[in-house]
């Protein structure tokens, strides 16, 4: 933790560049200098957004997807992301690591500007206002990265157990010798749920599809999304309503592929701004171009059984997946199915095979899902039904009548069908207490075989369905407690 706060230390100086250097040495900026007026704090709440663009997509959202059961390994995915494929990864495992300490700067960068945002000279209630704004902006910015941290690096959420089960360090100060332990998990959820409260008492930008900055409407949609886990289900629903409501769902092939293609979408209820001189995180292993054999060469493929749950009439098969001829090394294959959510924004590109799409945070179908499964959870089923079939309609599948446990596999086949390929499944499955057993490849002669891997079995008692705290973070704060036996 010790190098994590640092780091960020380092990082929200270089946000302050704009001061005099002439007057202040570049290795001293105080505190004082650096909060001054409206002008510095929107500079660095410009920081924050960046930060939102390190965070997002990418690693950040293929880690959690190669480790599921959704994918197979081709022939030629040459061992990127094999450690999570395999489940043999370890305290080590690079990304999980970037994913555990970016999430911590940004928080302390947002800790930086809700610590420091109220000593700034405010000339008028308009400024009050913005500064108002870029405070809660960081409260609420901070709690996603908290829940983001919780829900691989902590247990599921279990009301009876929350209190004695492991959370997180919350870090709320800017104190490169603090050495932190672990809260409870009950601790940590708090903690969000209070970040939340602050952001919802302070933003004061409206909601609107396709923002790029946080509005009240992402409050709304982080805190439904946390209150589910939590098992908070009638909150959930509640809250969901009022999205479901806002934000229509793409009901035809090309309104949905071109949410994915151009970012842009009447169900989009924030994305991480990208511009072509702004993007990171760029995702080609779903839907990689080779240029030297001109065809296709993927290094994940979804597995056949998944294509299977998808009717002909959803939208969502021909929206979500590319059907073609791949080149897998030496191995070939014909009618592949692919990925193709991310098949790289024609305005982020600088050449013709890029991969850089807007990290879509929050979209409306999420909140029929949570509302569903809450609705399930609540004992409603009548409601749970209606709020599936509503989303299933509007996406061209068929109208259900099932009940009972058949219900409950519907409403999770059907975050699967939703939300393939965008950072949930582990989530999902960790959630259900579910174990999985990979099955039907597509092809298996395009496959990397020999480990296992397309035919791992793994319990829902496994302990890496939790990451581990990174290695280097336990031995710099010896306060850490592991998750693994």
């Amino acid at each position: 933790m010790n190098k994590i706060i640092l780091g960020t230390l380092f990082s929200a100086m270089a946000l302050v560049s704009s001061c005099d250097l002439d007057k202040f040495p570049e290795t001293n900026i105080s505190t004082e200098t650096a909060w001054q007026t409206i002008n510095d704090a929107t500079r660095f709440e410009t920081g924050l957004y960046s930060f939102m663009q390190t965070i997002n997509g990418g690693l950040y959202t293929y880690a959690a997807d190669y480790q599921s059961d959704l994918f197979n390994a081709t022939f030629s995915y040459a061992n990127r992301g094999g450690d999570l494929h395999r489940w043999d990864f370890t305290s080590s495992q690079y990304d999980i690591e970037d994913i555990y300490e970016h999430n911590y700067y940004c928080i302390v960068n947002c800790n930086n500007v809700i610590n420091n945002i109220d000593n700034i000279l405010i000339a008028n209630e308009d400024e009050q206002k913005k500064a108002d704004n870029i405070k809660g902006t960081a409260y609420l910015i901070r709690a996603i990265c908290y829940h983001t941290l919780a829900v691989r690096f902590a247990k599921d959420y279990e009301p009876e157990t929350a209190s004695s089960d492991l959370g997180l360090p919350i870090v709320l100060n800017v104190d490169p010798n603090a050495k932190p332990s672990r809260a409870t998990l009950e601790q940590t959820y708090q903690q969000i749920k209070s970040d939340i409260a602050e952001a919802r008492r302070l933003i004061n930008v409206e909601g609107e599809a396709n923002a790029i900055y946080l509005t009240k409407d992402v409050v709304d949609a982080l805190e439904a999304r946390v209150d589910l886990y939590m098992h908070n289900y009638a909150e959930a629903i509640s809250l969901s309503e009022t999205l479901i409501n806002k934000y229509p769902l793409a009901t035809t092939t090309d309104a949905l592929s071109g949410l994915f293609l151009n970012d842009e979408g009447t169900e989009l209820i924030y994305k991480v701004f990208s511009s072509i001189d702004e993007r990171t995180n760029e995702l080609p292993y779903y839907l990689y171009w080779n240029t030297t054999t001109e065809s296709y060469g993927p290094d994940f493929i979804p597995s056949q059984w998944v294509i299977d749950l998808y009717e002909d009439t959803d939208i969502r098969k021909s929206a979500y997946f590319i059907q073609d001829h791949v080149d897998c090394g030496d191995k070939s294959a014909d009618d592949i199915y692919m990925l193709n959510k991310y098949p790289g924004n024609p305005a982020l590109k600088t050449t013709t095979y890029e991969y850089y799409n807007m990290a879509k945070l929050f979209r409306a179908a999420e909140f029929y899902l949570i509302a569903a499964e809450s609705a399930y959870r609540n004992n409603d089923e009548n409601a749970a039904l209606k709020y599936l079939n509503d989303l299933r309609e509007k996406r061209g599948a068929s109208i259900l009548n099932v009940s009972g446990d058949d219900l409950f596999t519907s409403i999770k086949e059907e975050w699967i069908r939703e939300f393939i390929g965008e950072g949930m499944r582990l989530n999902d499955l960790k959630r259900w207490h579910d174990g999985f057993q990979r099955h039907d490849p597509q092809n298996i002669e395009i496959l990397s075989v020999g480990t296992g891997m397309e035919t791992l079995n793994i319990s829902a008692d496994n302990q890496k369905f939790v990451w581990e705290i990174p290695a280097n973070d336990q031995n710099a704060n010896t306060n850490l407690l592991p998750n693994w036996n």
